[in-house]
């Protein structure tokens, strides 16, 4: 009997063991992201999760928490960092916009992909990326993360009261930073020759109504037609100024915790992900851009040599951003490492 009883404990014991490992195995990402609830962006990330958990047999899981409700991209970094040795933090990675990269990792120099005018399409903006990928994940790696996936979440454009169709008319519009960009790289701008106004989010709809306020905005056809932006800057320059880029970033040590031979088909469905996010977005800023002159606005769309006057100005206006001192977010030699990129690729 005592020894039936002493086999049943070690047996129980044994059990606890077992399941204390399996249990260990089992990884939760808990994710910041910037993506709206129940936008399309959400809903594919949804998807997303749902493919890791099926991948891996439910060993890797993905809980996706809004970015806002968390005191936005900067709130999420502060929840990604251990606050006392020893501790985990709260949040294992987030997924973030230029902004929120550049916060996490200024050496990143990540915000001189938003230099205006610089891409032309989004070809041009995946050979960028791809070739200056290295240096961008080195700086979020001496950051204790890992950069493990690119979404281009829509493009900029510049919304006004009044049409514009040169540069300096456009310079000289009140436009606000507010909202979708950040008063470093407002600065940035008024180095170039724009006109800027830091006008905080909640408060752009009231300016852009009163004849005192903002002349114009930049952001993308989604936030300008939902907001109702569009509706007092309805003159839209229909050409792109930049990409709204999305890093989807993951604490080192929890990724290396996850198993190897489940990376490359989590990395091949993020990947999947990334080009179901262009489409989307390729798509939403069509179908916005044509709500907003549904609902009437006014498409400004500009002859190739008006066009190519705003591009001849982006160089310069490189210079003009990176003389001061005071402006850190446009690294001249990062632009220039992309600005050869680009003729590389114009010139194939």
């Amino acid at each position: 009997m005592k020894k039936f009883v002493r086999n049943a404990v070690v047996f129980a014991f044994a059990s606890l063991l077992v399941a204390g490992a399996f249990a260990q195995q089992r990884i939760n990402l808990k994710i910041g992201s910037v993506s709206p609830d129940n936008s399309p962006w959400s809903v594919e990330q949804k998807k997303m999760a749902q493919e890791w958990a099926r991948i891996t047999n439910g060993e890797v899981t993905v809980t996706f928490m809004n970015a806002t409700a968390l005191g936005g991209e900067n709130g999420v970094i502060q929840k990604m960092k251990v606050a006392r040795p020893g501790q985990k933090a709260p949040l294992d990675g987030g997924i973030f916009t230029n902004i929120g990269i550049y916060e996490l990792a200024p050496e990143s120099h990540v915000l001189t992909l938003c230099m205006p005018f610089m891409f032309k399409s989004q070809d041009e903006i995946d050979y960028v990326i791809k070739n200056t990928e290295n240096h961008i994940n080195k700086a979020i790696e001496d950051q204790g993360f890992y950069l493990i996936g690119w979404f281009n979440v829509g493009m900029l454009y510049f919304c006004t009261k009044e049409e514009v169709r040169t540069l300096d008319q456009l310079k000289k519009v009140s436009l606000s930073v507010g909202g979708i960009t950040s008063p470093e790289l407002g600065k940035a701008f008024q180095h170039a020759g724009y006109t800027t106004s830091d006008v905080s989010n909640e408060k752009i709809l009231s300016s852009l109504k009163s004849s005192t306020g903002c002349g114009g905005l930049y952001t993308i056809p989604m936030y300008a037609y939902a907001a109702q932006y569009s509706k007092y800057a309805k003159y839209v320059l229909n050409m792109p100024i930049c990409p709204v880029m999305a890093g989807f970033v993951v604490n080192k040590q929890v990724w290396d915790s996850v198993p190897e031979k489940y990376k490359p088909a989590l990395l091949e469905s993020l990947k999947k992900t990334e080009n179901v996010f262009i489409g989307v977005q390729q798509k939403n800023d069509a179908d916005y851009l044509q709500k907003i002159a549904d609902d009437g606005g006014v498409l400004t769309n500009l002859t190739p040599a008006e066009k190519q006057a705003f591009y001849d100005s982006m160089s310069e206006d490189a210079v003009r951003m990176t003389q001061s001192g005071e402006v850190k977010v446009i690294n001249y030699p990062f632009f220039k490492e992309v600005e050869a990129l680009l003729k590389k690729y114009r010139g194939q």
